[in-house]
């Protein structure tokens, strides 16, 4: 891409306003009003008080402006309060694993200081060169996966401090509740688990909120066993609690997951599957190809990804707690390659849905309603959690074995809902798709319906 267009493509997917969501997010700070997303923290001020209109019209309006200072005095009292609390150790805490705490900390400050200092380079910089771009784009990604990487070890030295006195620490406990309930809801489960099993085992945050982040934590990190023990423990709390309905087939998905790990530990060993990386505007993707499961729908994929298909494409379809969605010509959910593939999804030897997953999306057939397995094209998704219902109908035809703590960050859009579009909001997209290595075979897919691209 050359450097206008990166620059175009920075305004309009506003990666500004995204950085600082992260640097909030991995401090663990509200990036809404902390009244609205996570309630009052132990020992700060009460939540101000919002006047009646009836009450608002007996005053003159430097009583009204008066009235509203003070209420933005007290909410920043609040989250100054909030600040001095969160996360931090007791005053003189020396123990062995608040040290360990201290220095994953650290590690964070310094990892969330560097990925800024990155992007200030880029803003203030006035070589826009090719190499310039690929140079700060290189730097912005693994800073990106950095940050990961050092929150979730930030997150799991906060759970075994908080397991080792639950009461002395249980600020760090209250810390670890708000970024999970926070980070759950952004489908952000990656790196969550360890520390989710310590609030649960711990039996001081027996909350539905809580509990529900627990859940779908446990379920798209595929602990089944984890994910019944929260569910027991919803129920107890809340018997009308409605249930998720993909943990409805626990028992299904122990035996496929099972199978799963021992085809992915017999790829391993080969270690020849192709691999594609994706970079997006929000970071690295990388796949694994499921070549010996789904040999054409892989020979279609990379035969566009070489072509360049996929480069600039939207992620048209972000829908929380179900899937990411890409691949689309047009950006609306009703473009294609030009052709479609045969599916491979009934193949004795196909792969199962969980949370990283690569499959093709499908059209439905127009007069039953029914999804048809003969649409399968360019557009791909990956799914949030695992999905049973989908396995046996939609090829898949890959998993995600780097940074797939990206998937995350895309932004919520459905641009398959025509009011969607006519709000002309911006979604994420693919800057670049390579193919990082392959077999020796011909990837030119078969096809059942219209043609190749020359």
């Amino acid at each position: 891409m050359i450097a206008k267009e990166y620059v175009i493509m920075l305004i309009k997917t506003n990666r500004i306003t995204f950085f600082f969501s992260i640097l909030s997010l991995s401090l663990g700070l509200a990036i809404a009003p902390v009244s609205k997303v996570f309630g009052q923290v132990a020992g700060s001020p009460k939540s101000p008080v919002v006047e009646s209109p009836k009450s608002q019209k007996k005053r003159t309006p430097e009583e009204r402006a008066a009235e509203k200072q003070r209420q933005l005095a007290l909410q920043n009292e609040m989250v100054e309060e909030r600040q001095r609390k969160f996360g931090i150790l007791p005053e003189g805490d020396d123990s062995e694993l608040g040290r360990a705490y201290q220095k994953s900390y650290e590690r964070l400050r310094l990892a969330t200081v560097e990925l800024n200092e990155v992007q200030l380079k880029y803003h203030l910089a006035t070589d826009f060169s090719g190499s310039f771009q690929d140079q700060i784009n290189l730097k912005w990604q693994e800073g990106m996966h950095q940050c990961y990487l050092a929150k979730a070890e930030w997150l799991n030295a906060g759970a075994k401090l908080f397991l080792s006195d639950n009461e002395k620490y249980i600020m760090i406990g209250e810390s670890l509740c708000e970024m999970l309930v926070a980070d759950v809801e952004l489908d952000r489960t990656d790196g969550w688990l360890e520390a989710t099993k310590a609030i649960v085992s711990s039996k001081k945050f027996e909350r539905i909120d809580v509990l529900k982040a627990a859940i779908l934590v446990a379920f798209a990190n595929t602990d089944f066993d984890f994910t019944e023990e929260c569910l027991t423990l919803s129920k107890q709390l809340d018997p009308q609690q409605p249930q998720l309905l993909l943990t409805t087939q626990i028992e299904l998905l122990r035996e496929k997951w099972k199978r799963e790990l021992e085809i992915r530990k017999q790829e391993a060993e080969k270690n020849d599957n192709p691999r594609v990386e994706f970079v997006t505007t929000k970071g690295r993707v990388v796949v694994e190809l499921f070549e010996d499961s789904a040999p054409e729908t892989v020979k279609s994929f990379i035969f566009l990804v070489e072509r360049g298909f996929y480069n600039q494409k939207s992620f048209f379809r972000v829908e929380k707690h179900v899937v990411v969605q890409t691949g689309c010509e047009k950006g609306d959910g009703t473009g294609d390659a030009g052709y479609t593939i045969p599916s491979e999804a009934d193949r004795p030897n196909h792969r199962d849905h969980f949370r990283g997953s690569l499959a093709i999306a499908l059209g439905t057939d127009a007069k039953t309603g029914e999804t048809n397995s003969e649409t399968g094209s360019s557009q791909i998704y990956f799914p949030f959690l695992p999905m049973p219902n989908l396995d046996g109908k939609h090829t898949v035809f890959g998993r995600v074995v780097e940074c797939q703590e990206t998937l995350g960050f895309f932004r919520v859009i459905n641009l398959a809902d025509e009011k969607q579009r006519k709000e002309e909001k911006q979604p994420d997209i693919i800057l670049n798709a390579k193919v990082l290595r392959k077999r020796s075979t011909e990837y030119r897919p078969k096809i059942i319906a219209g043609k190749l691209p020359k």
